[in-house]
């Protein structure tokens, strides 16, 4: 006759039917703790461990999880977030109070205990060895980008991005993975030639291209949730054209988002960068903003290279305006 395979409850009474395996059980309702580590705590062999363990993870009563070059076990009941295993019975949500209130020896406590101090501070020191060299290994694994990728969920997916002076897209991914609907606009066809060309936008299809100037945008009035001008104010003749125009891409309760130049004595810099303005004060910037129709101005400094590395290229200083735009019977 085939062999009938046994029902939760039969594997749970197993598993609860050698004190090895009930100190196991309350072992690791305690603490996290690795084959090694139970090995030394229990005094008992590899071997004996690992078959009790494989007991109770047929009982499902513990779990584990790989960590680096080892596996992790704990108790089913022990969850990493706190809450009660999924599908978890009545019986084995008993079973697991009940090993959680088990005496252990305290030598054996003790030394489970220790082996986690242990390996707590390996991983401190990995990351101590790591320290000088963290920020650059982050940037070769994620990228420059994640963070703004990250903030940019707090914004309502569904809104339509203007990126106004989009030059070679370099945020056009982020936005685009963010957001609905992005509008790249430029003035400068090879410029929107190459962000067009990005291999990150190859399989896009919520970004559209437009050849434009802040002064004349190419976008419908009342079109955009969010307009995004990223160091493009102070290449126009007249800015407050551009803030105007701002103000009529950008819906009623929409948001403008400026990043711009401090002012400035750099004259090298501004004929090397073809500026036609040699960057604005904060409070005039704002105070042009709401002039052209746009509330609650928020404006904060921006930290760049050149500030925080002495052998960068001389260069202003940054800032950036929030702002947004008021209601129509504001505006007439």
């Amino acid at each position: 006759m085939p062999r009938t395979r046994p029902s939760p409850t039969d594997l749970l009474f197993r598993a609860l039917a050698d004190t090895t395996r009930q100190r196991l059980l309350g072992l690791l309702s305690r603490h996290e703790l690795a084959v090694g580590e139970l090995v030394d705590a229990l005094r008992q062999p590899q071997s004996t461990v690992s078959r009790h363990l494989k007991i109770l993870r047929e009982a499902q009563l513990i779990h584990d999880r790989r960590d680096g070059n080892q596996v992790l076990y704990r108790a089913a009941g022990r969850s990493r977030n706190g809450e009660a295993p999924d599908g978890a019975s009545d019986l084995q949500s008993q079973v697991m109070a009940w090993a959680a209130k088990q005496r252990i020896p305290p030598a054996v406590l003790q030394r489970a205990e220790s082996a986690v101090r242990q390996r707590v501070g390996r991983g401190a020191d990995f990351f101590d060895h790591l320290a000088h060299r963290w920020d650059q290994l982050r940037l070769d694994c994620f990228g420059p980008v994640f963070h703004w990728e990250a903030l940019s969920a707090l914004l309502p997916a569904e809104w339509t991005v203007a990126d106004i002076g989009t030059g070679t897209g370099y945020l056009l991914p982020v936005l685009s993975r963010s957001f609905r609907r992005v509008i790249a606009v430029d003035s400068a066809p090879e410029m929107l030639k190459l962000a067009r060309g990005r291999p990150e936008l190859a399989n896009v299809r919520n970004v559209t291209f437009k050849e434009g100037s802040l002064s004349r945008l190419p976008i419908q009035t009342g079109r955009v949730d969010l307009a995004v001008a990223s160091l493009v104010l102070h290449h126009l003749e007249e800015p407050a054209e551009g803030l105007a125009e701002l103000a009529r891409v950008v819906r009623p309760g929409g948001w403008v988002l400026i990043v711009e130049q401090h002012e400035h004595e750099l004259a090298a810099f501004r004929e090397e960068m073809g500026d036609r303005w040699s960057g604005f004060r904060p409070k005039n910037l704002v105070r042009s903003l709401v002039g052209a129709g746009f509330c609650e101005p928020r404006v904060r400094p921006l930290e760049t290279v050149a500030a925080s590395r002495a052998s960068a290229p001389e260069a202003p200083e940054l800032f950036v305006v929030v702002a947004r735009r008021g209601e129509e019977d504001r505006l007439s």
